[in-house]
């Protein structure tokens, strides 16, 4: 009986460890997200962001040093920022993961998982050295859904 309860005990204090873990680590998630916010980078992708918000989003694709937007309909891009035209350095993989969630605060359809699917990819670059990008992604009936609603002729 004596070993149950030992058993018992230690697999009760990995679970709060790994509960606590989780806590803290989604904290400083949180921390990164608000100051990625608050950065003069995210101020200049902002004027992308207020487009993409006017459009229904087929695609957008974060990456170190980039962050594209495409819309439904049209079908095509809304823009794109490249930090290394606009004289920042590319975003290391804490910075890249701050502004998935700063966008995601700031398009909250983007978080709706019916809507959208968020990925994480791989991306080597020449040099061998492999980063990672993030993309959400429309679900085709929700994608569906929007493209119906537009051929409805309006009835007034």
């Amino acid at each position: 009986m004596g070993g149950w309860t030992l058993l018992l005990g230690v697999a009760l204090a990995a679970a709060v460890i790994a509960l606590l873990v989780d806590y803290n680590r989604r904290q400083h998630e949180e921390v990164y997200a608000e100051r990625m916010r608050r950065s003069m980078l995210y101020y200049e992708i902002y004027a992308l962001v207020a487009v993409a918000k006017e459009h229904e989003i087929d695609r957008v694709q974060i990456e170190r040093n980039r962050i594209v937007f495409y819309a439904v309909y049209p079908p095509g891009k809304i823009g794109e920022y490249v930090l290394t035209d606009h004289g920042h350095r590319p975003l290391n993989a804490q910075r890249t993961l701050a502004l998935v969630q700063a966008l995601m605060q700031d398009l909250p359809v983007l978080q709706e998982n019916r809507c959208y699917a968020l990925r994480r990819y791989a991306v080597v670059r020449p040099n061998g050295q492999k980063d990672y990008g993030y993309q959400f992604t429309i679900r085709s009936h929700y994608k569906t859904k929007i493209m119906y609603a537009r051929q409805q002729p309006w009835i007034g």
